[in-house]
């Protein structure tokens, strides 16, 4: 019980409901058992935390999947997960897997999922749960801090490049182009050095949403360093790389970067590689596209090159 001027006792108890005096936010949030999620526990994508947003999901080793996940004892169309509207049930199925698909330790075909059940493929084990909007939205703030890079919400490295390798191992079965972009900011470090580091990570941030924003249908992009960035466009040759760095270059060049009262100008230098003929690995693709990037500054900034 509370007590109150007077000593009047109140009960915070309303009937079934917790309505605790102070804490009307949780009016916003339902707690009813409804986002299906599945959580990566061990592996290499060890923290990963997808929600299941579609009535089918394609798990497997290869950039058609739905989920890719980097084991090499996954199948490249491994398991399939859907799920029932009406009667909210979820179900996984193995799709003929070399290794296999156990849920709970026991080897299936398919079977319907229950909050907590944990999911074997290779070395991969997750968990399926089911949260509610309190726990969805906490999970969420967890998965920017770990995996979304602070200043300009672009996948942080660690994960870039590991998808990254996926990538170039795809594009070498299917015998397909993939395209990497080096990039860096000029001029930033004048904005810097006359109006303060604070200003600068302003214009950094929003270039890298730019970039981002540019990139996201073929690919991924990824700040690496302070005003540095790099991304990979699936599926891409380089003359249509070429097109997309020209796209980035006019987003930042013609960009007006307005903070505290001042307006910014900076450009982009940007080098383009392309798999296979500027390299089979993840490092001689880097090194290809920095070398262009080297270039692109020769020439005195503020273009694209190869």
């Amino acid at each position: 019980m509370i007590e109150r001027e007077g000593n009047e006792s109140v009960d915070p108890f309303d009937g079934k409901t917790a309505r605790f005096e102070g804490l009307s936010f949780l009016d916003n949030y339902t707690l009813e058992k409804k986002v299906a999620v599945l959580v990566v526990l061990s592996g290499t994508d060890a923290g990963l935390r997808i929600p299941l947003l579609k009535p089918t999901i394609l798990l497997g080793r290869t950039i058609e999947s739905d989920i890719v996940l980097h084991d090499e004892l996954i199948s490249r169309r491994h398991a399939r997960v859907t799920s029932d509207a009406q009667t909210g049930e979820y179900r996984i199925s193995d799709l003929k897997s070399t290794n296999g698909t156990r849920v709970n330790n026991r080897e299936i075909d398919e079977v319907e999922l229950s909050d907590g059940d944990k999911i074997f493929l290779g070395t991969t084990v997750m968990k399926f749960v089911l949260e509610d909007d309190l726990e969805s939205e906490s999970y969420d703030r967890v998965d920017q801090m770990l995996f979304r890079d602070e200043l300009t919400g672009l996948v942080v490295p660690r994960r870039f490049y590991s998808e990254l390798r996926i990538q170039l191992r795809a594009a070498a079965a299917s015998n397909v182009e993939l395209a990497l972009l080096m990039m860096d900011l000029d001029g930033l470090k004048g904005v810097n050095d006359r109006y303060g580091h604070p200003v600068g990570a302003f214009v950094i941030s929003e270039a890298g949403r730019e970039i981002g924003q540019v990139c996201k249908a073929r690919g991924q992009a990824c700040r690496y360093g302070g005003d540095e960035f790099v991304a990979y466009l699936a599926r891409t040759s380089k003359t249509d790389a070429l097109e997309v760095g020209e796209r980035i270059r006019l987003a930042i060049v013609e960009r007006t970067f307005d903070k505290d009262g001042n307006s910014h100008r900076v450009s982009i230098s940007i080098g383009v590689a392309a798999y296979p003929g500027d390299g089979r690995s993840l490092e001689e693709m880097v090194k290809a596209a920095d070398d262009a990037l080297y270039r692109a500054k020769e020439k005195g900034r503020n273009c694209v090159s190869v």
